[in-house]
């Protein structure tokens, strides 16, 4: 009897222990954990930014009048000084027949007065002679004063003759060069007419109709190199520092799909720029200009995401930046599980990015961290793990 009721007394110890280790075991919270490991931080500047194709120009009428001809629609591929818009402008027409008849009157007095000219050198050489011969003969009495004086006279009206026809001729040269030189401007007016494509590419917009009146300096067309294109991206000032010239880009957009493609910081503009951000607060971007060798389905205009990798450090311990928190001393801190019991340990950290951070000192690879660290559990708590 007495052997039994031990038994029963034991067995009722068993089924306490069984039940209060049940009831313990049921209340040990469940952490997230983490196991700290080595890899590479890369932090980055993430911007909205639009494609441009990287040559592109618009162009403008130099000078104005009506369109009569457009023989291209945009989209179309053009060659280098293909025609694109041609004007007439009867201005620019008069201007160049009156400046041709002018300059033919001209050259028509300037033969005229060649021809005079070539006379009255024949006729001074000859007077010339002829004074030096008289000269000689009053020196030796063969010839009378009034001959001698005569002779000078002649010589001397022939010599005026000369310079006047000289100077003439100087008057009727300027005149045939300035006639000259507007002929040219007017012709080169009249090239400016027709509005050519400067280099090989497409004709990405017009903004003119036939019949159209047009005053010289308006926008025509704009023209671009298919397949060259960039990336402007405005950037706050407050992240600018960190980027450099040559930094590697990933751009992607929906109509990439999951694409990513790669390009290159080329140029970050010298001063920054007022924007209003979609929220309607004003802010200080500076633009930064992106290369990108590939094309894919970007065109110029489209809306992209750019992603600018600056500093990068490889083989680091780290972890999710929302395992580690701040105390009340400004330290910062991680809680690890060690032996089945949460541990706070103190940790320096360093380089971050939008989601992990690097850890300098306090733990090690292979630890075994609470990956939220804002988790209400107080040091010592035994907890369960689960990854």
């Amino acid at each position: 009897m007495k052997k039994n009721k031990r038994l029963y007394w034991v067995l009722g110890g068993v089924i306490l222990i069984l039940v209060v280790a049940a009831y313990l075991s049921g209340n040990v919270p469940e952490v997230q954990t983490i196991t700290a490991e080595k890899g590479t931080i890369q932090r980055m500047v993430v911007e909205n930014g639009i494609v441009n194709a990287r040559t592109a120009r618009d162009l403008y009428t130099e000078t104005g009048g009506k369109i009569i001809s457009i023989p291209v629609e945009a989209g179309e591929a053009l060659q280098q000084d293909e025609i694109i818009a041609v004007l007439d402008n009867p201005e620019i027409v008069l201007t160049i027949s009156n400046a041709q008849t002018q300059l033919a009157q001209v050259k028509a007095a300037i033969a005229a007065q060649q021809a005079s000219l070539a006379g009255i050198n024949t006729e001074f050489t000859a007077a010339k002679k002829q004074l030096a011969r008289i000269e000689a003969l009053y020196k030796a009495g063969g010839a009378s004063l009034a001959e001698y004086d005569n002779a000078i006279l002649a010589a001397e009206k022939l010599q005026k003759s000369l310079e006047d026809l000289n100077n003439s001729m100087s008057y009727y040269r300027l005149q045939e060069e300035s006639l000259a030189e507007a002929l040219k401007i007017a012709r080169d007016n009249q090239e400016r007419l027709t509005i050519k494509c400067p280099f090989a590419g497409k004709l990405m917009y017009l903004a003119c109709e036939e019949g159209q009146i047009i005053a010289a300096g308006t926008a025509v067309a704009g023209v671009a190199v298919a397949g060259e294109l960039e990336v402007m991206a405005d950037v706050l000032s407050d992240d600018i520092a960190e980027i450099a010239e040559g930094q590697t880009v990933l751009i992607t957009a929906p109509v990439l799909g999951n694409t990513i493609l790669s390009g290159q910081v080329v140029r970050i503009y010298p001063q920054a720029e007022e924007k209003l951000s979609a929220l309607g607060v004003i802010q200080r971007r500076v633009p930064v200009l992106i290369n990108l060798p590939e094309a894919a389905h970007l065109k110029p205009g489209f809306e992209v995401r750019a992603e600018i990798q600056t500093v990068r450090k490889e083989n680091v311990l780290f972890l999710p930046r929302g395992a580690v928190r701040t105390n009340q001393d400004d330290q910062q801190e991680v809680m690890a599980v060690v032996n089945g019991r949460t541990v706070v340990k103190a940790v320096d950290t360093g380089l971050y990015d939008n989601e992990n951070i690097e850890i300098l000192n306090g733990i090690e690879a292979g630890d075994l961290i609470i990956k939220e660290a804002g988790t209400q559990i107080s040091a010592g708590t035994r907890v369960k793990t689960a990854q």
